[in-house]
């Protein structure tokens, strides 16, 4: 992801756990709804007293491979930055 658009924009995010294991199935931005195609990569952020999530996922029929956080304090989903799949 070197020539990224950080954005750092809410989304919504349907998703649900499968072997006490997040599974991210979709998200809705900018009017547009995104399938989740594979997620990669994950890891936790220690913030203040709970912590950040992040998850890097592919969007294969939108061509994106996408960061999207989620907040334990106040449970608030964030695109935070996108580039092209083809141009990874």
């Amino acid at each position: 992801m070197e020539n990224v658009n950080q954005i750092f924009e809410p989304v919504e995010v349907i998703a649900y756990f499968k072997n006490l294991k997040l599974e991210i199935l979709r998200f809705k931005w900018n009017n547009g709804v995104y399938r989740v195609s594979e997620m990669l990569q994950s890891w936790k952020i220690p913030v203040r007293e709970g912590f950040v999530m992040h998850y890097i996922v592919t969007c294969k029929e939108k061509d994106l491979l996408c960061e999207l956080s989620f907040c334990n304090l106040d449970m608030k989903w964030e695109l935070v930055r996108y580039d092209e799949l083809s141009a990874s």
